[in-house]
């Protein structure tokens, strides 16, 4: 099997037809209460959610429907005119807004072997029996419905990008989860400029998608395998991706609350704190105060008052990829030594806000002993962390907006 092939390469895919894409695509859950599958039956039949119903776990009893689900759901709604079939290989612009942040991509394959070979770059740790679980699901489904999320350093595709959605698309709407998505066709007259961008790609950073990297990738090494007179060209040694040039990016922070402060009273803590790092009493009631403007500065709430933590220049290692991280300094300097916290992954005391949760809600909750406002993570930290082949801590990054499942369908036959 060559391993000259492209790293990112044109797709065939099936895209819902333009009144059908706001029922069809959908935002992945991890699971659903009762009642719901039928309740989506009656309300949206068309919902993505019912083709995954057999990979999604039902909270409580579940009553069995006559419908089918998975592959032969998908294929039911394709032969009802529910998606419509672009066999020729092609790039898609697919642009996602929510208002305050937008990010536009590429939708192209995306060579699998190159997650082994260390050009898709990875900063999170995956779990191999959710790996295989994914590998399973994929082999049931025989598609893909929901593309790795990834991003690159440079490749001049910027400027092409906005020449390219000033044409009419394809998509158009207001998805479900109140992002706008919209999804153009590159012509042939642009694919050569777009692919001769594309190629300046070293390798790509894995955004949101770890485990649908690491399971495509396990997928295609298995069939390959089955396969060895393959040329490398074969559908199966691609997986479908959505590819972003790193500028378009803006990462959310995850706060973080410690249900209680070890054993230690409100002044003996801020008092282990200032003893290392510098604290500022904030004399506010407004959290927004508190948010960290830079790098090495954290909000911290304790005992009803807003605290400015900033950690010493002496303390931050700035030539460290890894070391020098805000959530990795929060850890060191005070959730470890101070709160008894050896393991942010597996601690039950620690619990992880998305920065979308307003401050004020969390000044109103009784469940914090103390609350941090860490500043978010940037794209060139997360890629550098990639380069060295390190993983980051739990929730250090969170990309938004999320990208909808069913939208791109990528059949395997």
């Amino acid at each position: 099997m060559t391993t000259t092939r492209p790293l990112v390469r044109p797709t065939s895919i099936y895209l819902p037809v333009p009144e059908y894409a706001p029922k069809v695509a959908v935002v992945p859950k991890s699971s659903v209460p009762a009642g719901y599958w039928e309740n989506l039956e009656a309300t949206n039949p068309y919902s993505f959610e019912l083709v995954m119903r057999d990979v999604i776990p039902t909270e409580g009893s579940a009553t069995e429907l006559a419908t089918p689900v998975g592959r032969a759901r998908l294929d039911m709604m394709i032969g009802r005119g529910v998606y419509e079939s672009h066999p020729e290989p092609a790039y898609y612009v697919y642009r996602v807004s929510d208002g305050y942040r937008t990010q536009t991509g590429i939708v192209a394959e995306v060579d699998a072997s190159a997650y082994d070979r260390g050009l898709i770059k990875r900063h999170e740790h995956t779990r191999p029996e959710s790996e295989g679980a994914l590998v399973d699901a994929l082999k049931r489904m025989g598609a893909n419905s929901y593309p790795m999320c990834m991003t690159y350093k440079h490749a001049g595709i910027n400027a092409l990008i906005d020449r390219l959605t000033e044409e009419a698309p394809l998509l158009d709407f207001l998805g479900q989860d109140g992002v706008q998505q919209t999804v153009w066709k590159v012509g042939p007259a642009a694919e050569q400029e777009l692919e001769e961008c594309l190629h300046n790609i070293e390798a790509l950073y894995i955004t949101d998608g770890h485990h649908r990297a690491a399971a495509g990738a396990a997928l295609s090494r298995e069939t390959a395998a089955a396969h060895p007179d393959a040329t490398g060209d074969e559908p199966f040694n691609y997986v479908m991706g959505v590819v972003y040039p790193s500028q378009q990016l803006k990462l959310v922070e995850y706060n973080r609350c410690v249900a209680d402060l070890a054993g230690l009273t409100d002044v003996e803590f801020v008092q282990r704190v200032s003893e290392r790092l510098e604290v500022e009493r904030l004399h506010t009631s407004d959290p927004e105060e508190a948010r960290p403007d830079r790098r090495g500065r954290f909000g911290m709430y304790v005992g009803g008052k807003w605290y400015r933590v900033t950690v010493p220049k002496g303390l931050r290692a700035a030539d460290d990829a890894y070391g020098s991280l805000d959530v990795v300094l929060l850890n060191n300097l005070i959730l470890g030594p101070i709160l008894g916290i050896s393991d942010p992954r597996t601690s039950e005391r620690l619990e992880y806000i998305p920065g979308t949760v307003p401050l004020e809600y969390i000044a109103t909750e009784d469940t914090c002993g103390a609350f941090f406002i860490v500043h978010p993570t940037k794209m060139a930290q997360v890629s550098a962390v990639a380069d060295r082949g390190l993983v980051m801590p739990p929730k250090s990054t969170w990309f938004l907006p999320k990208i909808s499942s069913g939208l791109f369908i990528r059949l395997f036959d």
